[in-house]
């Protein structure tokens, strides 16, 4: 039987070379078969190793915050309170929530009035701006016209496809009447 040391190897050294094998199989099966160079192989290789690291951080930091970032700043802004106050900083009126603000600004914006254009008067700054209906009533409207239009665009469109198909078909029969009636003779000379 033949020992290792007899050869002049130690297991260190044995160990070095299957290491480096084996490294050099991975580079070989990651690295495209054009790019020989050592250097390249490594900055490949590299450059993928840094796009998987990037990746699970981002996966952890994104479960982080969905475990303990979340639901404190949800918490914060449920909890929150607004008070108005003067030019000194001094509260004036009464504490209001977020969710309470948030609800009184948005029917606020819904049922100021605009003019045709859906424009508030803030918004237009012109001379001769009459404010005719709310901002939800100019929404509905906006969205009905854009309903129906859609709608009678598809009704237009499937009756062109049925006239024509109903032409054609005619077409079609008075052309086999017509070479049904027609004879034609050869007469040679």
């Amino acid at each position: 039987m033949l020992n290792l040391e007899e050869i002049g190897l130690t297991k260190e050294d044995v160990q070095e070379r299957v290491i480096e094998r084996m490294c050099d199989k991975l580079m070989g099966e990651l690295c495209p078969a054009d790019d020989e160079e050592p250097q390249g192989r490594s900055i490949f290789l590299r450059t993928k190793l840094d796009a998987e690291i990037k990746d699970r951080i981002d996966e952890a930091v994104v479960a982080l915050a969905d475990k303990h970032v979340l639901p404190g700043v949800t918490a914060m802004i449920e909890d929150l309170t607004l008070q108005e106050t003067n030019s000194w900083g001094e509260k004036t009126g009464k504490k209001t929530t977020f969710v309470e603000y948030l609800v009184q600004r948005a029917e606020a914006y819904m049922t100021e009035k605009v003019n045709y254009e859906g424009k508030s008067q803030n918004e237009t700054r012109g001379y001769s701006w009459t404010g005719t209906q709310t901002r939800i009533t100019h929404m509905v409207h906006e969205h009905l016209h854009y309903s129906i239009e859609t709608a009678m665009k598809q009704a237009l469109k499937d009756a062109n496809s049925s006239i024509c198909k109903g032409i054609e078909e005619a077409v079609k029969i008075k052309l086999a009447e017509a070479l049904q009636g027609l004879k034609t003779t050869v007469q040679t000379k």
